[in-house]
């Protein structure tokens, strides 16, 4: 994970663009996934050996990247799909349509364009799609741990002022990221389309299991048995 500081110096590389997150509206922010699902959001659970994990999905924040992971969950895509990798405590990812990772699947094959929310963070729990490149995602994805942030990360986020010389980042952002865990070298890097609501004793399981170490491949097969969509109701 890139550290914070990197991420705040307005790019990554050369070739990278501006990192979003210098450019939202933080006064409209609404950090939607510490709230409880709303009637008729659309939900899913996860199904694996290790128990179950249940998730909202946020097609406002992310209606096409959305929309590309119910297609797949409806033609049977996620069914009996590999962890193709864990980074301890901190990355599960799956969804790829080979066995190394290298690729994904749309309906037309092309890569979905990121979309950025400045309601949407990496929280512990979240779900954030991803392709290999930059900008871009597919049915690839990453459940994600988290830790507090860290002294240094929250005096840096703190200390991070626009052109203008007013702080950027709200001290409600930085409490969130700390008091829910995330990983923030993840901020305004990818499409964050979902977020768990249970089975967090599962993930952080999963995240411990014990993997290869030069491709983070679990040692022992892990599958996703199915994921099952479904709608939230208060009822």
């Amino acid at each position: 994970m890139l550290i914070i500081a990197v991420l705040l110096g307005g790019c990554f590389f050369y070739d990278m663009p501006r990192n979003p997150v210098w450019d939202y509206n933080y006064s409209e922010m609404d950090l939607v996934q510490l709230q409880p699902p709303h009637e008729g959001q659309p939900m899913i659970t996860v199904h694996t050996a290790y128990g179950e994990i249940t998730a909202m999905l946020f097609p406002e924040h992310a209606p096409n990247t959305v929309a590309n992971f119910i297609e797949r969950i409806e033609d049977g895509f996620y069914e009996n799909k590999p962890v193709v990798a864990l980074i301890k405590g901190e990355i599960l990812f799956t969804g790829a349509y080979d066995e190394e990772g290298h690729q994904g699947m749309t309906n037309d094959g092309k890569l979905i364009e990121n979309e950025y929310s400045v309601d949407l963070w990496p929280f512990k729990g979240s779900m954030l799609a991803f392709s290999g490149r930059q900008g871009f995602g597919d049915s690839r994805f990453w459940l994600i741990g988290g830790v507090p942030l860290s002294d240094e990360n929250a005096d840096a986020m703190r200390n991070t002022v626009r052109s203008d010389e007013t702080k950027l980042f709200p001290e409600e952002l930085i409490t969130a990221l700390d008091e829910h865990e995330s990983l923030p070298g993840a901020m305004g890097m990818y499409t964050i389309f979902g977020h768990m609501t249970g089975g967090f004793d599962v993930l952080d399981k999963l995240l411990s299991l014990p993997t290869e170490e030069e491709s983070s491949r679990p040692l022992d097969e892990i599958l996703i048995e199915k994921i099952v969509l479904w709608e939230y109701s208060e009822n």
